[in-house]
């Protein structure tokens, strides 16, 4: 389990994140959902190690992140962030071997080709391989990272559990590949990865996600299956967006569909 506990993150007087715990379980899609600002991305960075909490632990498994070698952790973690620039004329090919790093003991491996040749596969870009890849479309190169990442953890390490850390990763896809990458996401996770998911659709979240984060200004708002934590009275107090749910018409899920008659309001502000 990757598990972030009691998290504070605080720069200068702002609070970014607090008092916040989530647990990234091997064998499920954690998602976390917010509106913008509500500190989805921080609360990523902070589980990856890439920003230091200002209070609060993270583990993966029962040892704290920053007492595993980085090495270790990029045999068992891998992250696909927003944005990943790569200006330089690699192949697509060459992009995904590089999510193999952490496992190279000196040039690259029969196994370690079979293995960036799968995680194209699983991505639909195959038939990209030798194409150079600034020559495309951000959603394909966005693929293409995903790839990457897939490769660097698509061996089970030999002790412990792997984990991929995803932030929007629908966001710059269209609606078949939306699907198509939380598909091979749940797939990891059915064959025992732990995935943690950052999501702006909420629906993506709710047919995809086993368990789903809700932030709001920073504070854990709700937690638990798609079913309990998508709640019209919910939703509306994080987003300030009346909402319908109703049961989805073929997936076993809830579906959240904006309330047209009723008038917006912004989300309610806390007291002091």
């Amino acid at each position: 389990m990757l598990a972030l506990r009691d998290i504070t993150v605080q720069i200068g007087d702002a609070t970014l994140i607090e008092s916040v715990t989530a647990k990234v379980h091997s064998g499920q899609l954690t998602a976390v959902v917010g509106p913008n600002g509500a500190g989805k991305t921080t609360l990523l960075r902070v589980a990856t190690g890439e920003l230091a909490p200002s209070a609060g632990t993270v583990e993966m498994g029962d040892r704290p992140l920053e007492a595993l070698p980085e090495r270790e952790q990029a045999r068992r973690r891998a992250v696909l962030p927003q944005q990943s620039q790569l200006h330089f004329a690699f192949s697509v090919l060459q992009v995904v071997l590089m999510g193999r790093t952490p496992h190279l003991r000196g040039a690259e491996s029969a196994r370690d080709w079979e293995v960036a040749h799968a995680a194209l596969q699983a991505v639909a870009m195959d038939d990209f391989a030798e194409r150079d890849f600034p020559t495309l479309s951000g959603g394909e190169q966005q693929r293409v990272h995903l790839a990457r990442a897939l490769a660097q953890i698509w061996t089970p390490p030999d002790a412990g559990h792997r984990y991929l850390l995803l932030d929007e990763p629908t966001a710059s896809l269209d609606l078949a590949h939306q699907h198509q990458v939380l598909q091979t996401a749940a797939g990891l996770a059915a064959d025992g990865v732990g995935v943690l998911a950052i999501l702006h659709d909420l629906n993506l979240a709710a047919q995809y996600a086993d368990h789903v984060v809700m932030l709001r200004r920073g504070m854990a708002h709700a937690k638990g299956p798609p079913r309990d934590v998508f709640t019209p009275a919910g939703v509306e107090d994080v987003f300030g967006c009346p909402v319908r749910v109703i049961a989805h018409p073929t997936q076993p899920c809830p579906l959240i569909v904006p309330d047209a008659t009723a008038p917006a309001s912004p989300p309610a502000v806390p007291t002091a």
